[in-house]
């Protein structure tokens, strides 16, 4: 089915969800928008149309994965995203890493991980891409293994296919340049959601030069999505809950740290029919190093606390060498 008719039945199915057995986010179906449940996933294993992708490590793939799965040989959001700022790679890079994999423009891709790795979802970058279907498993490998499903030890090799890129989704990603007049504007039409942790969002854990987060965000940690023990996304009815403070008449724009905890945010919005979802792509590592961005509850980084380690590691050096002598 097209993902526009589930968009369609967005409303449809979330009326019974309550009611269903706990398949995807509460509804009694094997797909709901980009996510999918194991059996979504167990019918496409060998067929042709879809590359399953396993986006653990290459030691995690060795011990067991789902049978046709392949590999990069290392986690997908190194492979995706630049490893230090966690932006995505370019869009050339990305259509080479594509077809390494198999994925051609005719082919769907299933990505999965272990449960509740939201790393895995690469902030939604085959969306923007225009990758024909793509799909997140709910509750990754564990919930296939779960399943009583056959797993594999057999490594899988990728036959490599041509990938080009169809920008699907032009406006999925802000960038630091779009928001920062925006935000100092004042755009009523916008509302910020923080998926991060609430010690992040209150600036009592920072790893930026500028703690704190963009102003008139509203705070939806990222575990509030998942059941803490399956790693499955909770129920529409609870979802909505969740998000009852978020506006569907307003584009809602999702950001973390790197990027990485917005894709359960997304998915949840997109179930729930929120009808304009984007993501800020350069995450609070950007907003929060620069010197021009509005920050609310604004705390700066504090060295001490490093220069003290750094001081009392170069005493205990002393002490051991002196020993020694």
């Amino acid at each position: 089915m097209k993902r526009q008719t589930w968009a369609a039945l967005l409303g449809i199915l979330g009326a019974f969800a309550a009611g269903a057995d706990a398949k995807v986010m509460g509804v009694d179906t094997h797909k709901l928008g980009n996510i999918c449940d194991v059996e979504f996933v167990k019918a496409r294993a060998g067929d042709p149309g879809w590359v399953i992708l396993d986006g653990r490590t290459a030691a995690e793939y060795r011990a067991g994965h789902i049978p046709t799965a392949v590999t990069y040989g290392k986690p997908v959001v190194t492979t995706l995203k630049h490893s230090a700022d966690g932006r995505v790679v370019a869009t050339a890079q990305a259509e080479q890493l594509l077809g390494q994999i198999g994925v051609d423009n005719e082919k769907g891709l299933i990505v999965y991980g272990e449960k509740g790795d939201y790393h895995v979802a690469i902030e939604q970058y085959p969306l923007y891409l225009g990758v024909r279907d793509f799909c997140f498993l709910d509750g990754g490998y564990e919930a296939w293994v779960a399943a009583g499903l056959p797993v594999s030890n057999t490594p899988q090799a990728p036959k490599p296919a041509t990938f080009r890129a169809r920008i699907a989704n032009p406006n999925l990603y802000y960038s630091t340049k779009d928001l920062i007049p925006i935000v100092e504007k004042g755009a009523p039409g916008i509302v910020f959601v923080d998926t991060r942790s609430a010690k992040e969002f209150n600036a009592e854990e920072n790893t930026v030069i500028r703690g704190g987060r963009i102003p008139g965000a509203v705070h939806v940690d990222v575990k509030a999505n998942i059941d803490p023990k399956t790693g499955l996304m909770l129920p529409l009815e609870q979802l909505a809950k969740v998000y009852a403070g978020v506006p569907k008449d307003k584009t809602v724009v999702l950001y973390c740290h790197r990027g990485c905890r917005t894709g359960f945010a997304f998915y949840a919005l997109q179930a729930l029919g929120y009808p304009d979802v984007r993501i800020y792509e350069d995450g609070y590592v950007v907003w929060g190093n620069r010197f021009d961005t509005p920050v609310e509850n604004e705390h700066y980084f504090n060295l001490r606390p490093f220069a003290n380690r750094i001081a009392a590691l170069e005493k205990e050096n002393e002490e051991l060498l002196e020993r020694l002598a």
